[in-house]
């Protein structure tokens, strides 16, 4: 210490040098954290209590009883000191217990930093196989089409489950189309969340048109390394290709002789600016339908693959531009007593006259919305009344999720890919809770309300909205980095070939 403070005598310097030591000593700290047993309890036992108190699914997709079996497995064995990144895995289990694709567990703030080092891949699955579809590594051998077997000694399937089966976000239920559509779209992410950060990987692997199994060890980038390498490496897929890359909302004219075009929707909200009633969305939204009229289009093919969600007022919106008739997104909206404390706000004394306006009690305990049951109107002149393809995948939820449950109960469109993360009947969401664990500070990001889509049961086609012409990526598909759901759509239309249904919604019936 004395030869640090004889070279950094000036006092700002000084201080410069003890907020360094100070952070570089807390950063230390932090990673290494590990808490007593007594403290890992507390924290599951707050959890636990607020799960309760707020989370309107308890119970839902999986029995109370079941739910409190685990728990109190999982706080039992708890017994001795646990360092941070194993509680975080721990208390996993109980999170996904729920089986509610909005309910997520997160880290607690700082842990993912710009200093967190990834895996230097995108993965994708071909027939049960994982390829290397972008390679973010120094070692550019490792090609579009390398297959990958193991990371770390682990077989890449082991892993794939596990990051599976700990995080649920953006599949409800048992459907398990979400949670392998993110797990692989976004692996580097969840598995540094479940396994941390980590310089190096030891990896095997097959190059393409080759059955010589290798192995090497290879540095893993930072974000921002990661993202330049990548934007270096593949300029056409982050740049130029429009089947991957269309901004939402767009239309383009793919086949002017049959009338086709492709609107991409790949999110209900608007990213930019403040804008709380969406009018930019719906500004933009009626822009592409009168590009869509005014080119003539007889095929339109709607793009709501990895579509997260947003406002349900959104999907709504969308919504008017094909159902024939006046509708409603939601058969009703419904919220435990303990969530109108996060609604109702002292500082905001006109949020106490407006819950009143649209809640009540609905003799159960809970809280009903007055207004759940909004109506909507065709849009008019701009109706589109051609034929409507929908394309989805697991990545396609929440509000996605509704429109395509709103479409198939109306018996509208053809739906073209795998089934969507969400569920028919509607979903937990609209409004959330963000909670802190007191002693590890992992966050968990819970919803207040119970939302049931306006649908008819016999509708339904399944648990969730499945596809009427499956799809799945080819290794062509993979080295051409093809929008192989949109390809299969357009082969489709090209055939004639539609999907046609006896009544509105239902089970499909005949092609052509």
């Amino acid at each position: 210490m004395r030869f640090l403070f004889q070279i950094t005598r000036r006092p700002l310097a000084r201080l410069g040098l003890l907020i360094l030591i100070f952070a570089t000593c807390c950063v230390a700290s932090s990673v290494a954290q590990t808490f007593t047993p007594d403290q890992a309890h507390e924290d599951m036992l707050y959890l636990r209590r607020q799960l309760k108190t707020y989370h309107p699914g308890i119970g839902y997709y999986t029995p109370e009883a079941r739910m409190e079996q685990l728990f109190d497995s999982l706080y039992n064995h708890l017994d001795a000191p646990i360092d941070y990144l194993s509680l975080f895995r721990y208390v996993a289990p109980y999170v996904s217990s729920l089986k509610d694709g909005h309910t997520n567990l997160n880290h607690r703030n700082g842990y993912l930093n710009r200093t967190t080092h990834y895996v230097p891949f995108y993965i994708r699955q071909v027939d049960g196989r994982y390829y290397i579809s972008h390679n973010a590594s120094e070692d550019t051998t490792l090609r579009r089409g390398t297959e990958l077997l193991s990371i770390q000694g682990k077989s890449v399937a082991i892993i794939h489950k596990v990051l599976m089966d700990g995080d649920r976000s953006g599949s409800d239920g048992d459907n398990q189309s979400g949670r392998e559509q993110w797990s692989l779209t976004q692996f580097a992410d969840y598995y540094a969340a479940w396994y941390g950060s980590v310089d190096t990987v030891q990896v095997r692997y097959r190059l393409p048109n080759d059955t010589l199994t290798r192995q090497t060890r290879l540095a893993c980038p930072t974000s921002e390394r990661f993202r330049n390498l990548l934007a270096q490496r593949y300029r056409r897929d982050f740049e130029q290709q429009p089947d991957l890359r269309q901004p939402n909302l767009s239309v383009r004219l793919v086949d002017s002789l049959s009338g086709t075009a492709v609107l991409r929707v790949s999110s209900f909200m608007n990213p930019r600016g403040f804008d709380p009633f969406q009018w930019q969305f719906k500004r933009r939204l009626k822009k592409a339908f009168q590009q869509i009229q005014a080119a003539g289009v007889k095929n339109l093919v709607v793009d709501l693959q990895n579509n997260g969600g947003g406002a349900v007022l959104n999907s709504a919106r969308l919504l008017q531009y094909w159902l024939p008739e006046p509708f409603t997104v939601m058969e009703g909206e419904h919220m435990k007593r303990a969530a109108r404390a996060e609604i109702v706000t002292r500082w905001n004394p006109l949020s106490v006259l407006n819950f009143s306006m649209n809640y009540k009690d609905d003799g159960r305990g809970w809280f009903a919305n007055r207004v759940a049951r909004k109506r909507f109107r065709p849009a008019g002149k701009l109706a589109f009344r051609g034929n409507l393809y929908l394309l989805m995948n697991g990545s396609s939820f929440s509000a996605a999720a509704s429109v395509l449950a709103k479409t198939l109960d109306a018996g509208r469109g053809t739906f073209v890919g795998e089934a969507c993360g969400g569920a028919y009947w509607g979903d937990f969401a609209g409004q959330f809770k963000y909670i802190t664990l007191p002693h590890s500070q992992i966050q968990v990001r819970l919803p207040l309300k119970k939302l049931v889509h306006a649908v008819a049961a016999d509708h339904a086609n399944g648990f969730t909205i499945e596809p009427d012409f499956p799809t799945s990526r080819s290794y062509d598909d993979l080295l051409q980095n093809r929008n192989y759901t949109l390809h299969q759509a357009l082969l489709l239309i090209k055939e004639g070939v539609s999907a046609v249904r006896a009544t509105t919604g239902g089970p499909l019936e005949a092609l052509k």
